[in-house]
C-alpha cells in the first residue's frame, strides 16, 4: 500500500500578467500584481492519495478431494486493487449575456473579474447530484473590479474510493506451458464517484444577476429539462467515473 499526504503546494503557475493601459498608451504591471499572486497561489494540493494492491493465491485442496476435486478446486487467485483520495480542486467561473466583457468589470482587456464568495459554498462534492455546491454562495463581479474578489482551489472534488478485483483459473499443462482464465471487474462495487460538474454561473448582466441557467424551478423542484447531465444546470453534476464494467481473457504461457 502506498499512502501520501499533501502538506503544502503553492505556486504562481498558470497564472497571468495584469497589465495596466495608461491613456498615452503605454503598459505596466498593476501595483497589485503581487497581491494577485499571494491570493492565487495555492495550487491543487490532494491532501490524501492511496493506492494498494493485494494478490491471493487460494490454498490447495487435500488429496482426498480426489483429481476431480482438485483439478477443479486448485490453482484459483483473487487480486484487487484499491484507489482512494481526496478528489481535485476546482472553481467556479461566470459569464454575463450582456455588458460583461473584461473592459467592462475591469476595464482592461486583459484580465476579468472573478467570482465573489458572499456565503459559505460547501465542500464541492455532495451525495445530491443536483446540488454539489451551494449555488446561492456566489456572486458575478461588477464595474470596477480588480479582479481579486477570491482565489483559486477553493473547492474540492469527490473523494475517490475504487476497487478493481480480478479472479484467475490456472491449468498447468505440463513444462512451462500454462492455461489462464481471467476475469476482471473494474470498479467491482459499482462506486459512483462524480467527477465533473456545471461550475459556470450565467447572469443577465453584472447589473442583473439573475441566474440563467439554475438547475432548479422557482418553486424548488428540479427543472424537468435539466434532469439529464449533459443539460445539467449551475451545480448539478454532469459526469461520473465509469460504472462496473467486466472483461474476460484467455492467456496461453509457453
Amino acid at each position: 500500500m502506498n499512502y501520501t499526504y499533501g502538506i503544502s503546494l503553492k505556486g504562481n503557475t498558470g497564472l497571468q500578467q495584469r497589465l495596466q493601459h495608461a491613456p498615452d498608451g503605454t503598459i505596466t504591471t498593476r501595483a497589485d500584481q503581487a497581491q494577485y499572486e499571494a491570493l492565487n497561489e495555492t495550487l491543487d494540493r490532494r491532501p490524501h492519495i492511496v493506492k494498494a494492491n493485494a494478490v491471493w493465491d487460494l490454498p490447495n485442496v487435500p488429496q482426498s478431494f480426489g483429481s476431480i476435486g482438485k483439478a477443479i478446486l486448485n490453482d484459483w487467485q483473487l487480486s484487487g486493487v484499491f484507489t482512494g483520495g481526496s478528489g481535485p480542486a476546482y472553481d467556479l467561473t461566470h459569464t454575463y449575456n450582456a455588458n460583461g466583457s473584461n473592459k467592462n468589470i475591469t476595464g482592461s482587456p486583459d484580465y476579468g473579474g472573478k467570482i465573489l464568495y458572499v456565503a459559505d459554498p460547501g465542500s464541492g462534492c455532495s451525495s445530491n447530484q443536483y446540488a454539489q455546491f451551494n449555488v446561492k454562495s456566489v456572486q458575478g463581479p461588477t464595474y470596477g473590479s480588480l479582479g481579486l474578489e477570491s482565489g483559486r482551489n477553493i473547492l474540492r472534488g469527490c473523494a475517490d474510493h475504487t476497487v478493481d478485483l480480478a479472479v484467475a483459473r490456472n491449468i498447468r499443462l505440463g513444462g512451462a506451458r500454462q492455461l489462464q482464465f481471467r476475469l476482471d471487474a473494474f470498479n467491482a462495487f459499482n462506486t459512483v464517484i462524480i467527477n465533473a460538474r456545471q461550475t459556470q454561473i450565467q447572469y443577465n448582466s453584472p447589473t442583473d444577476q439573475t441566474l440563467r441557467n439554475s438547475q432548479f424551478l422557482a418553486d424548488g423542484s428540479v427543472d424537468p429539462t435539466r434532469l439529464k447531465p449533459n443539460n445539467a444546470g449551475f451545480g448539478a453534476a454532469q459526469n461520473a467515473q465509469t460504472l462496473r464494467n467486466l472483461q474476460f481473457q484467455i492467456r496461453f504461457q509457453f
